[in-house]
């Protein structure tokens, strides 16, 4: 079988390789050869799957084209269509929203949401929702930081405005849960460097710190960014993750960074993944390290 051939966005299903002249038995056994890779019932991958990911998007084609387009990619399944993180969001269930009227589905693999009106006319003739609607329906199907993480980083690729999540709030108004949703999309910020900023900057705030994203330090290095300073004190928020330390010269040149701006009197509030969801920590650190910042001062 030439399979490549067979498939659109690698994926085919059962009945195209059928009528391309492949029995049930071929079908097994190109399973079993790890030619074909099962993804919905009926539809298989013509590749290997790289990672969840990867194996989320290739069930989401394969349902796409299992309700012959009559729905949209939406929800999370349009955050991983856009490459954008999926911050608290399950991954087994793929996310459809009708194009019209139609029942829903709320199945284990699929889900089938209502047909949104007022949904703009671009997204009719596409395969998915805007995706200022699909990283707030993100936020309404996982927790409202899941919303948050994925603005961040779709204003900074620049795939939406502060505008249109406005408009996808209005749009999706009547939806339980908008308000926390709408509530969070306001900290959205182009500047914010990545998930784990989106999320240590949100719990600060949320203690009720204001905040400085990508703030620039002159150091006798020259100029350096930090993620946040605590806007008004000499306090530095960073979020470190493991991308940040990939090789010893990586964590050397992060080292002489950070000696850098102390030289310079400023102090750091330094947080990892495993910390983000510890709030007394995240306020003890921050406390201190402004507790110290002022005794420097004096």
């Amino acid at each position: 079988m030439d399979l490549e051939q067979l498939a659109d966005r690698d994926v085919v299903s059962a009945a195209r390789l059928t009528r391309a002249g492949s029995g049930t038995g071929t079908i097994a056994a190109a399973v079993r050869a790890g030619d074909l890779t099962p993804l919905l019932r009926g539809w298989y991958a013509v590749r290997p799957v790289r990672d969840a990911r990867d194996l989320h998007w290739l069930r989401t084609v394969a349902a796409w084209h299992r309700f012959g387009g009559r729905a949209l990619i939406s929800h999370q399944s349009l955050l991983v269509a856009q490459g954008l993180p999926d911050y608290r969001l399950d991954l087994g269930t793929i996310h459809l929203t009708r194009r019209g009227p139609g029942p829903t589905r709320n199945g284990h693999d699929v889900k089938i949401h209502r047909a949104l009106p007022g949904l703009p006319p671009v997204a009719v003739l596409s395969d998915r929702v805007p995706t200022a609607v699909g990283i707030v329906q993100a936020g309404l199907e996982g927790v409202p930081l899941s919303a948050l993480v994925a603005a961040d980083a779709a204003l900074r690729r620049g795939l939406v405005t502060e505008e249109e999540l406005d408009s996808a709030c209005r749009l999706l108004g009547g939806c339980r849960g908008i308000g926390p949703v709408r509530a969070i999309l306001r900290e959205a910020d182009r500047r914010v460097g990545s998930p784990g900023e989106s999320v240590i900057g949100h719990r600060l705030r949320a203690l009720g710190h204001a905040l400085d994203p990508q703030f620039e330090v002159a150091t006798d290095l020259g100029a350096r960014f930090a993620d946040f300073r605590i806007k008004g004190t000499r306090v530095l928020v960073e979020f470190d993750g493991a991308e940040k330390y990939v090789d010893r010269g990586a964590a050397f040149e992060e080292k002489r960074r950070e000696d850098a701006m102390r030289r310079k009197g400023w102090f750091f509030a330094r947080y990892v993944w495993r910390e983000l969801d510890d709030i007394p920590l995240i306020r003890g650190r921050v406390e201190q390290a402004l507790a110290d910042s002022r005794r420097w001062a004096a």
